[in-house]
């Protein structure tokens, strides 16, 4: 698949409601700013981790399966392989080592061995970086930095989760055929958001 199919596969999904500029770190993900030579098949190693770090924004939910049951580590890193240029690449596994760096730093123990509360007090830090990157994202050159890799992984959690069937049919609403369109029916509190 080449990254002209898998964002074309993206937007069906999505049902066509949002455009290529509104993707975000994704839409910026397919256009190259470097030829840096990366080894994507490195990630492979990195799946258990990226489903740790996609869980900790989705967790699982009395009722609802999070994003390690919806096999986000596995999406998440295809995508990257498949729809991404190389410099991209590298600077995700970057931001996967920085991740596993302050989490030694801070909690003397990997990302996986930490609770829900310690990874989001690390997601926080992360958080406040991509915020301000994205304040200033251009460099005095002109070249535009890469999105920053918290922002790149929880654009792809979220794409991935709820354009999965746990995400469509367990967090969302979902009608398999439905029977007739409401152009606009107001939620209930409490209700989830439909899917279809």
């Amino acid at each position: 698949m080449n990254r002209r199919e898998a964002v074309g596969r993206a937007a069906f999904l999505l049902g066509g409601a949002i455009t290529f500029k509104s993707l975000g770190a994704f839409a910026e993900g397919v256009l190259p700013v470097n030829n840096l030579p990366f080894d994507a098949k490195l990630l492979n190693a990195e799946e258990d981790l990226v489903a740790e770090i996609a869980d900790t924004f989705i967790p699982d939910r009395k009722d609802v399966p999070g994003a390690k049951a919806a096999g986000l580590g596995p999406f998440i890193v295809m995508m990257i392989q498949d729809c991404y240029t190389s410099d991209i690449q590298a600077h995700f596994a970057k931001g996967l080592k920085t991740i596993e760096e302050v989490s030694n730093a801070t909690f003397q123990k990997s990302f996986k061995a930490l609770t829900l509360s310690e990874r989001e007090s690390i997601f926080k830090l992360f958080k406040a970086e991509a915020e301000a990157q994205k304040k200033n994202r251009s460099s005095s050159n002109g070249v535009i930095a890469p999105p920053h890799f918290f922002q790149l992984v929880s654009e792809l959690t979220y794409l991935g989760y709820y354009t999965s069937e746990i995400g469509a049919t367990k967090a969302l609403r979902y009608v398999h055929i439905p029977v007739r369109y409401d152009s606009c029916v107001p939620l209930q509190p409490g209700q989830k958001a439909w899917a279809t």
